[in-house]
């Protein structure tokens, strides 16, 4: 079994943990998919668009893949739906942990049922691979095609039922026998939302998107994905073949729902139907079965129908006291959809494994809804041991499609396997084999292993070694390490090298030395330790015991015996022999033969030219030979050419072995001289000339000795060293090893003429190697690269050192069969760490499309719509960081900015599009910040053609709704001059190289990641500079598709600091313009680029591919420094964050109409307007209430009047109080849109303007003219382009200071403006949660702080609190309350409470310091008081009173500031109890919520702000313009959007339309109306035909989705 699932479960063990500890693994939406995660989320199961759950079962790591592994290119990865990736990967693991190599299993009759289904992932995006990329055929298919498997491959969608469908098809398929292994599984990873979407339509979710299984609170499902995959086999061949059996699958059935009360709703008989099917399959009864694994989604629905269907067949004709135990895995993991039957076998396998039933969270009691006393089922809402029976325990497993497709399937406990036995106590010397596909997937494989020894120090290492090789596939990246026992295998770990791919299918030359590799003891080691050897050997002592008087195994050890000729020669060739069987042992079959003098004899035993007995005799009796010449000569080995030793009297040239190692034999007298003449040269210790004219005098003998040897065709190719070519070995007859001892050796002819034919890997099977340097000489002679390898060394003849040179072999391409290695020694399988993926992150953007618009491949771009009026036209695209994740690889000064280089590529696709050659000039105009979340929109305008052919062209960005231009140009026709081709690296270049340049840029600010990391080498000359540039591989395919890659141009740029091109002052420069840009050739992944001055800070560019020919030409492109303020200004999350209200001339002031509010009262008749005048915010909340709550008034508006309650010009607030009225009206004025008027008059005026003409909700009047507010940008840098004013050096007082927008400004203070003493004041002072850490982190930045506990609504404590301080500076009174509720709920009561601390301390402080020297009175305000929040009347009316306040002070000439904050994101004792509906509602109105790091540089820039109020929020400007469609948006917020225009009304289906229709009909026509209309509404709704739309018939059949 495999599977990956949510919260990391990356195996079964790891699945288990999660639900045996009673885990679940839900987490937020996944931010790099391109999901719109903030605009996505809504509590409103109503609004389109949108879901109500923002929490599910996701694998936030579903984009990685290792494509390397399955031999799957980068750009078809990223094609591929990562469903399939999923698949593969799993059912790679699959198989290894079933303990069998992926690989092993090419060409079998092995099948793959796989479940699932498209979930809308982009694939379409790459042409070429979109077919396949999608297909969900081929999620089974790619499966089948990676690993050669030939049995059935299909893929099933049922939907949620998909993979226990596809178990049930694998099983009956083995059972059939149409094939004999089966893959089975299911995947569901979800690309795109849609699925959460279409669900909250339904108000199919569980709200906290948590499955509550058979849950009275059950309320919905959750949404997750994942993947499983099983491996089956039929019993008897598992057994038969030793696979360890997990589990038996006992029986399964398959059925539909056929009708029922909807397509999607369940069918409890058919339900019960699939139940005793599955039962009858199985050959068992209701009560052999212990558990049953449900379907349980937490549907408030169908978890009834699916508990009696278990209550009517499991629960029936068992005992009360051994219940069907009933629990579902989806409380812990969600509803992974096709994915979920199989990750419930899997639950179930590792529960029948441990013994342990594991509880079912989120129940709180079983559903109501079901009478659970109709049967034997109970829920598990505890862990419970498995019930003890005198049978193998078993458990179902249920899944319903939404389609109405059923599967039930049982599962058995495995049988009994059969005992282990115990270790084995003696060491033995293994090879531990490991292999990658790729460099670090080997490492990665190596330290999974040493992590894995380490973990467990009780492996038997035999057991490792042979899994290794059994039961892991043979990748190109190979490494062995060699060791007896387990440490020294851990050390080796330690010590294993990478030495590069191997090359496939490598052969091997045997070479095989004449004398001089012996010594002492040789081979008596690898005999005690290799049966194989050993075996060999003997029979070569058997073949040599007629021809010598001595026994083998007793001179192997004999020095003496050992330094005759006659003894060495033959024992050499019985070991070289018995060498060369034990490579043929472990695979290594040799490709040809080549021996050197009297090895050329085992070369022919080894070829088949000789037998084994006549090999004997040559080696002998050839040897004996030798005895006639002793004492008569010698022989010297010299490391000169042969050709300087030729011709000279009386020494001849005995072997050739290299180009610089010669032989050569004669006289004593003869040899003196030359070791004389070179001083390297070496005496060989022999008494004998061979290969010389000595050797004649033996002929005769030697002929008559071997005259019965038999020479035969041999099996491998002998390469004969006495004739220098290939030969038959028929010839290797008596005459032939005359000349083999006569002639000289060429040994390097030989090596030359099998490197020409080929062969690249030479073995020498000998005791040591004597022949390596000679054959790797010769090699480099030849500049060939070559394998080249002993057997064993001179004192290191032990299996160790075999293995190791075994292991030089296997780890360069040649095949070792390992297994051999563990012959004999009754080795186990055991589990291991499976493949060490490396994964890379693949996920396609999402393409939307434009109406109209064609699409485009391009990786910035979707699509281009033409406009005919100019001639011109749009190229559209969407830029995403989970889309394009390489742009996250450009950042300066900490911020994702889009490259200039990117502005380029658009602009020339725009020329391509519309035939232009040339960018005249392009002019960035400010950068494009790229946010961490959420999309951006581009858009390339191109204009019409103007006279001189030439068009203009712009570049746009829009997030938000709000549209930035960054770039604007001229495209032209010009051709200009192809430059032609330049020596590389040019004449006169001096190399710089580029090591350390991204150590420098990173200190300069850029932060450059491995795709824009592109210089490879440097050259300067004078002022050039020229540098060589790529994109890594994972970049080239985007590179096929663009003109030049933003990051290979962006790349070569980086070689502007090489050759001081700009001024060199440490700051960050950017692109800012361009001139005169062609592009002459498209696609390339790596070219070169000369960069050359052309003006100040200003280069010309001229950028070749790597065959010199013309890529790119720039005239010039001038750079210039970006600070950090225009960085932020840029920054979409700063941008627009920070209003203030402006008042706005409206006009002359008419005088209106009106009756007072006490007239109506009293119970005067109710005109259209009604004014309130004169009245505090508690007199003005009770004459609210009655408005909204008695229907005289429904038709009438009321205007509240205040004066002197806001500044129009500057001139301060006389009436704060009335700044409450201001606040809780225009909450009123949310909540009754159109209801409620706000005038505020002149202090001398006694008549009230005409408000109703002006459509306004909010005015002023001053000297007889109406104001109205509009909110407007304040003008003022936030984030790093603030300049923080000074705030001195006296105390600073927080109130609500230990609250968490109280502590955050408290470090803020301290860290930023250098205030070193706080007071921090709250109702619980050193009590409330949290101060002691915060006290410890402000003293550690160096501040004295106090704590103090003080009510600030208390005048006394204010100013005994004031009083206390001395040197009182900074006042930041962020105290607080909330008590939400509608207009019609709040009373005076509830009123006083919102005000206390938030107005009256507002007061009081204003009070008691307005005599101090304060250089800041800040006060924390709220959106609700400018914006009116609904359902926030008491808060808007204090909030309101701090605006107003403010104003108050600044009239006055005391310092004060109001930020009337948005909502942050962080929530504080304010904003804790918020429900998602009432967050939901705020973020409609204000927008984004803000971070902590983004209000304190809002905080930053309402200080430096010089205005008494502003509003710090960012604002949802769309949201704003759906408000003023509906005519809902308050006039404050009108000059931020424009309002639509209106839609003509439908007489008849409006409310007052329908009104009219209904006045003066009969009671029985008005219901006729009415029902006529709800069935036109409901049949449009359904999208039914016309003739349909007729008398109700009934309940919808179709209902939410409850499987």
């Amino acid at each position: 079994m495999s599977c990956r699932f949510p919260g990391g479960i990356e195996t079964p063990e790891d699945l288990w943990r999660v639900v045996s500890e009673g885990r679940d693994v839900l987490s937020d939406f996944p931010d790099d998919r391109g999901w719109d995660v903030d605009a996505l989320y809504d509590p409103d199961p109503d609004r389109p668009g949108t879901s109500y759950v923002r929490t599910g079962g996701f694998l936030h790591d579903a984009a990685e893949f290792d494509p390397e592994l399955f031999g799957i290119s980068p750009r078809e990865a990223l094609a591929m739906d990562p469903q399939q990736r999923l698949l593969l990967e799993s059912a790679w693991q699959v198989l290894e942990r079933a303990r069998m190599a992926p690989t092993s299993l090419r060409s079998s009759r092995t099948g793959v049922f796989i479940g699932g289904w498209g979930q809308g992932y982009p694939s379409a995006s790459d042409e070429g691979y979109a077919l396949t990329g999608a297909a969900t055929s081929v999620m089974s298919g790619r499966i089948a095609y990676v690993l050669g498997l030939e049995g059935p491959a299909l893929t099933v969608d049922t939907a949620c039922s998909s993979s226990l469908v596809a178990l049930h098809l694998a099983s009956e398929a083995l059972r059939r026998g149409e094939c004999s292994l089966a893959l089975a599984g299911g995947v569901t990873v979800m690309a795109t939302p849609s699925t959460f979407v279409e669900f909250s339509r339904q108000r199919g979710l569980a709200p906290d998107g948590r499955c509550k299984p058979f849950a009275g609170a059950a309320d919905g499902t959750g949404w997750g994905e994942g993947v499983g995959m099983l491996l089956l086999e039929r019993l008897s061949d598992a057994e038969r073949l030793g696979h360890r059996v997990l589990a038996v699958m006992r029986g399964s059935a398959v059925n539909q729902d056929g009708v029922s009360n909807g397509l999607t709703a369940p069918n409890g008989p058919s339900q019960q139907r699939v139940i005793r099917q599955a039962l009858a399959s199985a050959g068992l009864v209701a009560s052999d079965v212990d558990a049953v694994e449900a379907h349980g989604t937490g549907t408030t629905l169908g978890d009834p129908i699916e508990a009696q269907a278990l209550l009517a067949t499991y629960g029936q004709g068992r005992d009360a006291d051994q219940p069907l135990w009933l629990g579902s895995l989806k409380s812990n993991i969600s509803h992974t959809q096709a994915a979920a039957g199989v990750a419930g076998v899997i639950k179930m396998v590792m529960a029948m494994r441990h013994g342990v039933l594991p509880q079912t969270l989120h129940v709180d009691e079983p559903t109501p809804h079901v009478d659970w006393s109709a049967g034997a089922v109970r829920l598990l809402t505890e862990r419970t041991p498995w019930p003890e029976t005198d049978r193998p325990r078993r458990a179902g497993v249920s899944a319903f499609g939404v389609s109405g497709t059923n599967a039930h399937v049982i599962v058995e406990q495995a049988p009994e396997a059969e005992s282990i036995e115990p270790p084995r106590t003696d060491p033995v010397t293994v090879p531990w084999v490991l292999s990658g596909a790729s460099e670090a997937g080997l490492r990665a494989q190596v330290e999974g292993l040493r992590a894995f020894a380490d973990d467990n120090p009780a492996l038997d290492p035999v057991d490792v070694g042979w899994s290794l090789a059994s039961t892991r596939a043979l990748l190109p990246y190979r490494t062995v390490v060699v060791g007896t026992g387990l440490d020294e295998l851990r050390r080796g770990l330690d010590a294993a090298e990478v030495v590069g791919a191997a090359e496939p299918d490598r052969g091997a030359v045997l070479v095989f030395p004449g004398q001089g590799s012996q010594w002492v003891g040789m081979a008596l080691e690898l005999v005690g330790s290799s049966p194989v050897f050993a075996g060999r050997l003997g029979e070569c002592a058997d073949a040599l015991a007629p021809f010598v008087e001595w026994s083998l195994w007793d001179v192997l050890g004999d020095e003496v015996a050992l330094g005759r000729v006659d003894v060495v020669q033959p024992v050499l060739w019985a070991v070289m022999v018995s060498l060369a069987e034990l490579w043929c042992s472990f695979g290594v079959v040799p490709s040809v033969v080549v021996g050197h003098s009297q090895g050329e004899i085992a070369a022919a035993c080894v070829a088949g030219g000789l037998s084994l007995e006549d090999g004997a005799r040559v080696v002998a009796l050839r040897s004996r030979a030798l005895l006639a010449l002793s004492g008569r000569g010698g022989m010297v080995s010299v490391p000169v050419a042969a050709d300087r030793l030729r011709g000279r009297v009386g020494l001849s040239v005995a072997a050739v072995n290299g180009p610089v190692s010669t032989v050569v034999s004669g006289s004593v007298e003869v040899l003196d001289g030359v070791l004389a003449e070179f001083p390297e040269a070496k005496r060989i210790p022999v008494d004998y000339a061979s290969h010389s004219s000595q050797v004649e005098e033996v002929r005769e003998g030697l002929a008559e000795a071997l005259a019965p040897v038999r020479p035969r065709a041999g099996e491998v190719p002998f390469f004969s060293t006495v004739t220098g070519r290939l030969m038959d070995t028929v010839g290797l007859d008596a005459e032939y090893w005359y000349r083999n001892l006569r002639e000289t050796v060429e040994f390097q002819s030989a090596i030359e003429g099998l490197l020409e034919l080929g062969h690249t890997v030479f073995v020498e099977a000998s005791p040591h190697p004597v022949l390596t340097v000679g054959i790797q000489d010769t090699a480099d002679a030849t500049d060939t690269d070559v394998l080249v390898t002993g057997s064993l060394r001179r004192d290191g003849g032990d299996l160790a050192s075999f293995l190791t040179a075994l292991a030089r072999l296997h780890v360069r391409g040649v095949a070792v069969e390992w297994r051999e290695a563990f012959s004999g020694l009754d080795a186990h399988v055991v589990d291991l760490p499976t493949y060490a993926f490396q994964r890379r992150r693949f996920w396609a953007a999402s393409l939307r499309q434009t109406p109209g618009a064609a699409e485009f491949d391009h990786p910035l771009l979707g699509a281009v719509v033409p406009l005919p009026d100019s001639g011109g036209g749009l190229l559209t695209g969407v830029l995403t960081l989970a889309g394009q994740p390489w742009l996250a690889e450009h950042s300066v000064a900490g911020v994702v900015l889009f490259p200039g280089t990117g502005f380029v590529e658009l602009v020339l696709q725009a020329g391509l599009r519309w035939g232009c050659g040339v960018v005249e000039e392009l002019t960035l105009e400010g950068p494009l910040v790229v946010p961490e979340r959420g999309e951006v929109e581009v858009q390339v305008s191109v204009g019409g053609v103007d006279g001189a052919g030439c068009r203009s062209v712009s570049v746009f960005s829009c997030r938000g709704g709000e549209w930035v231009r960054h770039a604007v140009g001229v495209l032209g026709v010009g051709e200009g001059v192809v430059p032609g081709g330049e020596v590389w690296p040019p004449v006169g270049a001096e190399w710089v190289g580029v090591e350390g340049v991204y150590g420098v840029l990173a200190e300069r600010g850029y932060a450059y990641g491995p795709v824009f990391q592109g210089l490879r080498d440097a050259w300067r000359r004078g002022d050039e500079v020229f540098v060589e540039v790529e994109v890594p591989a994972e970049a080239r395919a985007d590179a096929a598709r663009c003109a030049i890659h933003p990051a290979l141009l962006d790349a070569g740029l980086h070689g502007v600091g090489l050759g001081g091109l700009i001024s060199d002052d440490g700051r960050a420069y950017l692109p800012f313009s361009w001139s005169g840009v062609r592009l002459h050739a498209v696609g390339a992944s790596a070219v070169r680029m000369t960069l050359t001055p052309a003006g100040p800070d200003a280069v010309s560019l001229r950028v070749t591919d790597e065959a010199g020919e013309a890529v790119l030409t720039v005239d010039s492109l001038v750079l210039r420094p970006v600070t950090e303020g225009q960085l932020a200004e840029a920054e979409i999350g700063n941008r627009d964050v920070l209003h203030r209200v402006e008042w706005v001339d409206a006009g002359a002031c008419s005088v209106g109409s009106f009756v007072e509010w006490g007239e109506v009262a009293a119970g005067g008749a109710v005109p259209d307007c009604v004014v309130l005048a004169g009245v505090d915010v508690a007199g003005v909340l009770e004459v609210l209430r009655a408005w909204v709550v008695e229907e005289r008034f429904e038709g009438s508006r009321l205007v509240v009047v205040t004066r002197g309650a806001v500044s129009v010009s500057g001139e301060g607030a006389e009436d704060v109080g009335g700044g409450a009225v201001w606040g809780l009206v225009r909450s009123a004025q949310s909540e009754h849109p159109g209801r409620f008027v706000l005038v505020d008059a002149d202090v001398d005026m006694d008549v009230v303007p005409d408000v109703v003409g002006l459509g306004e909700w909010q005015v002023a009047v001053r000297g007889g003219r109406v104001w109205v507010p509009r909110l407007v940008d304040a003008g003022v840098s936030v984030g790093g382009g603030v300049v923080r004013g000074e705030l001195g050096s006296g105390v600073a007082l927080v109130t609500g200071g230990t609250g968490l927008l109280g502590g955050l400004v408290a470090r803020h203070l301290v860290s930023a403006y250098g205030v070193g003493e706080l007071v921090l004041v709250s109702r619980r002072g050193p009590d409330a949660p949290g101060v002691r850490a915060l006290v410890g982190e402000l003293e550690g930045l160096g501040a004295r702080v106090r704590v103090v506990a003080c009510d600030v609504a208390d005048r006394g404590a204010v100013a005994e609190l004031v009083g206390s301080i001395e040197g009182l500076r900074v006042v930041v009174h962020a105290a607080g309350a909330v008590d939400d509720g509608v207009i019609g709920s709040l009373d005076a009561g509830r009123l006083r409470g919102v005000m206390g601390a938030k107005a009256w301390g507002a007061w009081h402080l204003h009070e008691l310091t307005r005599e101090l020297d304060l250089s800041a009175f800040v006060l924390f305000s709220s959106a609700a008081g400018v914006l009116g929040n609904a359902g926030q009347g008491g808060y808007a009316a204090a909030n309101g009173f701090l605006d107003a306040l403010a104003v108050h002070r600044r009239g006055r000439g005391l310092p004060a500031v109001s930020i009337a904050w948005g909502f942050w994101e962080e929530r504080s004792e304010l904003t804790a109890d918020l429900a998602e509906v009432q967050l939901s509602r705020i973020s409609r109105s204000v927008g984004a919520s803000i971070s902590s790091a983004q209000g304190l540089d809002l905080f930053d820039a309402a200080l430096a702000a010089d205005e008494p109020m502003v509003l710090a929020t960012p604002l949802n400007l769309p949201a704003l313009r759906d408000q003023a469609a509906a005519g809902t948006l308050p006039s404050i917020l009108s000059g931020l959007v424009t309002a639509p225009v209106r839609r003509a009304a439908d007489t008849g289906r409006t409310p007052a339309g329908l009104r009219h229709q209904l006045a003066g009909v009969t009671e029985a026509e008005r219901q006729h109306q009415v029902m006529r209309l709800v069935q036109e509404h409901v049949a449009a709704f359904w999208a039914m035909p016309p003739w349909s739309r007729s008398t109700p018939r009934g309940p919808s059949r179709r209902s939410a989705s409850t499987r």
